[in-house]
């Protein structure tokens, strides 16, 4: 892998954690490993982890307590299962927690792998599409306060602010939108970013996107700037060819 990913294996049999580290980190990921709950609670809280690997019947995770912990601390985190003593209360009670995969010991190496491709693909997926969200919000936050005139300052925005916000934050989103696309990327397929357009995030972008065509089309006049109008007209080029 090109951005190694990073993993956090918990399970108190020794021999299973570290051979299963040893096959991940061959693989390009990063691995970490911890033998009990408390410790891949500790771990996962101060490190940023794509994945969690965590064993059913292992001190610290009576009754899936790790489990809960995680998705109540470390919102969003995939976890795989893995144990030796399936149980069907432990698999209906995992459908409500954030668990990707439920496996039974001894685990073939290759249904592990794919399952942590999987998990790994779609989380970073989702934290792009977060950061996209983040981003988003706060552009609008920035430009309501660069173009809000006030008794202090002229009525019209100053060009230079309102330029640099726009284009770093159209960069942004773009840059966000390629994260994603790379997360999307499978063994077998590479898809291209457009084919986002229509997820639910990102009709969010499309929508903003409009949204900023539609301000630089109403503030044309008061700023006068062929540099904003080559914006304008990439960004509706953007939006026809998707």
């Amino acid at each position: 892998m090109t951005d190694r990913a990073h993993i956090l294996l918990a399970d108190d049999e020794a021999t299973f954690r570290n051979s299963t580290a040893d096959l991940l980190r061959r693989e390009g990921y990063e691995c970490d490993v911890v033998a009990d709950g408390d410790a891949a609670l500790a771990a996962a809280e101060s490190t940023q982890y794509d994945l969690l690997i965590s064993d059913l019947e292992m001190p610290g995770n009576e009754d899936l307590a790790l489990i809960r912990q995680i998705a109540e601390r470390v919102g969003g985190l995939p976890v795989i299962i893995v144990t030796g003593f399936p149980s069907t209360r432990s698999a209906i009670a995992s459908i409500d927690l954030p668990v990707s995969a439920y496996l039974v010991k001894p685990v073939a190496f290759e249904e592990l792998r794919a399952r942590v491709e999987s998990a790994v693909q779609r989380f970073r997926s989702y934290t792009a599409m977060r950061r996209t969200e983040s981003r988003l919000r706060e552009w609008q936050e920035e430009f309501e306060t660069v173009v809000a005139p006030s008794a202090a300052t002229p009525s019209t925005p100053p060009i230079d602010a309102f330029l640099a916000l726009t284009l770093r934050n159209v960069m942004g989103s773009l840059t966000d939108l390629g994260q994603v696309s790379r997360a999307l990327v499978t063994g077998q397929t590479t898809p291209h970013a457009c084919q986002l357009v229509n997820c639910p995030r990102g009709l969010q972008l499309q929508a903003a996107v409009r949204e900023t065509i539609r301000v630089l089309e109403e503030t044309k006049s008061a700023f006068r700037s062929k540099t904003l109008g080559n914006l304008r007209h990439q960004l509706e080029l953007l939006l026809e060819h998707n």
